[in-house]
């Protein structure tokens, strides 16, 4: 289960900072959940273009997926109940290998970092997000008028 080296400085650091990521947006799902709020907190994209971007949606489905709702979760975004269980699963990793002091072998891990899978996810994503920004647009739910969002303000002049 452990491979014969320990984990060096800078193997920790690293592990610490994905620990990080991996945490902060389940723990901002749970601290959600029990009523706190970040007012200004929102899609920097979407505020100042009008268009979402392409992870709208996806607090709003690792939400879901924290209530137990699945159907909602993948209604919201359809990569959203895969990103909180990928963020869950490597959690529960690295917390492990800090604990242990030692590198576990991971038999998902070969797989992950295969450049081929990484493209091929990438292309279902941004296939994902141009699907839903022409769904938006055909059912008039997407207008492309910038006059109302900041940066159209600054294009038009008023």
């Amino acid at each position: 289960m452990f491979q014969s080296h320990l984990l060096s400085r800078k193997e920790r650091y690293l592990r610490w900072g994905i620990l990080g990521v991996c945490a902060a947006p389940l723990l901002g799902t749970y601290f959600y959940h029990q009523g706190w709020r970040v007012p200004f907190l929102g899609c920097p994209i979407r505020h100042f273009t009008g268009v979402p971007c392409p992870t709208c949606g996806m607090t709003r489905s690792f939400m879901a997926v924290a209530a137990g709702d699945w159907n909602r979760a993948f209604t919201q975004h359809l990569f959203g109940p895969f990103l909180f269980v990928s963020c869950a699963i490597a959690l529960l990793h690295i917390a492990i290998e800090l604990k242990v002091g030692h590198k576990l072998k991971m038999p998902y891990g070969a797989e992950i970092r295969k450049c081929k899978l990484q493209i091929i996810v990438l292309l279902l994503f941004l296939s994902y997000y141009a699907l839903r920004l022409s769904i938006l647009f055909s059912t008039g739910e997407l207008y492309l008028n910038f006059s109302h969002s900041p940066l159209g303000q600054i294009i038009i002049g008023y």
